[in-house]
């Protein structure tokens, strides 16, 4: 080996000193960022999660309350409104529209967020 390789030799050596650092930040910081990305995407499916899970018990209190007017005549009132504790603020209205036909709404809030809302409309008729 030459002196001009040695010294050839020698820069190399010296410029690839903490290349390797560099490339385990790198890939650290991509590591991160797909570690962020994951957590955000789990916090808004657990979200989404509970979306479903109350508008599946406002549907619940809307059946329910059909199904009261529906074994119990006296039932069949006018307009009322009754609170859903399984839902945070809920409250289910019941509105005569006309002769047999109903509509059910339900409200609830959760905190931090704006008001939601479920409605459902349906004709009831009695035998006479």
């Amino acid at each position: 080996m030459t002196n001009n390789q040695f010294i050839m030799m020698k820069v190399a050596k010296h410029t690839q000193a903490g290349a390797v650092l560099l490339e385990a930040l790198i890939a650290i910081l991509i590591f991160s960022f797909g570690i962020l990305a994951i957590t955000g995407l789990q916090g808004a499916m657990m979200k989404s999660a509970a979306d479903a899970t109350y508008r599946a018990e406002a549907a619940y209190s809307v059946q329910r309350q059909l199904g009261e007017m529906l074994s119990s005549p006296l039932a069949l009132g006018g307009n009322n409104e009754i609170p859903i504790y399984s839902l945070p603020s809920g409250k289910l209205t019941t509105k005569l529209l006309s002769e047999g036909r109903y509509q059910f709404v339900v409200t609830w809030q959760v905190p931090g967020e704006t008001d939601h809302r479920y409605e459902a409309v349906t004709s009831i008729f009695t035998a006479r």
